[in-house]
């Protein structure tokens, strides 16, 4: 599996090539497809090997067809792996920036709520700088968003993005201070239920000894569910939307 992007797909740089294929990426690792990726023999392209998937229709029997029918113009070349790992891949060959963005919106339509709501505060996150891969965990008849741990920068982008008093963290000590990182915590709770939504936040302090190996103070979220995930992806986008539209203009 290929790594995590960095960059929102629907922010504006997405027109270089780089950013481009770094969306089409993010949408495969959270469809969860084993896929690998490269540059194209064709200048602005790129070359996709993907395993065929039944959460996929459209890579089964006429692929090219299929595809075509969508609107992306591909070549395509078919697989058959043997034992002892059998199965069909394809090798989709994609040769401009429109073709590849095509291809991902046609996976993101075929993504499952939980897939496409983790795919939605990846991006929201990534736009505040907050960049991490997301996972999904099953447990029983639920599909719940792990966010994952946050450190003192990431919680702090996450607490200013979301409208926290500076003057607060301005009186906090983060790094040095467990009374002050539980303090943060219940700020950051207070700030997040103010959008609608019960989020558990707790602090999770480590001591002076344990920070060589185990890193500063963390910040730990409960699981969200997928009305909370878009929620506050809805949330980040408009603050930023909000603090953009408020900067005086050069």
């Amino acid at each position: 599996m290929t790594t995590s992007l960095t960059t929102a797909a629907d922010d504006a740089d997405t027109t270089t090539w780089a950013a481009t294929v770094h969306a089409l990426k993010l949408v495969l690792e959270y469809a969860g497809l084993c896929f690998e990726l490269e540059e194209g023999p064709a200048p602005g392209g790129c070359r996709l090997r993907l395993t065929a998937s039944a959460a996929c229709p459209w890579t089964r029997g006429d692929v090219r067809a299929h595809l075509l029918t969508e609107g992306v113009a591909a070549e395509v070349v078919g697989i058959e792996q043997p034992l002892p790992c059998p199965g069909h891949e394809l090798i989709l060959t994609l040769t401009s920036g429109q073709e590849i963005w095509s291809l991902m919106r046609l996976f993101e339509t075929r993504l499952t709520e939980v897939q496409n709501a983790a795919l939605q505060l990846h991006r929201a996150l990534a736009h505040i700088g907050v960049v991490r891969r997301l996972d999904i965990q099953i447990m029983g008849d639920r599909a719940l968003i792990d966010i994952g741990m946050f450190d003192a920068d990431a919680a702090t982008l996450l607490y200013r993005s979301l409208g926290g008093d500076e003057s607060v963290l301005c009186a906090l000590d983060l790094p040095g201070d467990w009374h002050d990182h539980e303090r943060f915590a219940r700020e950051l709770e207070r700030l997040i239920s103010a959008t609608g939504q019960a989020l558990l936040v707790e602090s999770v302090p480590n001591c002076g000894h344990c920070r060589s190996r185990h890193g500063g103070n963390r910040i730990r979220f409960d699981y969200l569910d997928t009305d909370d995930a878009l929620l506050l992806a809805d949330t980040l986008h408009r603050a930023a939307a909000s603090a953009g539209s408020a900067r005086p203009s050069n």
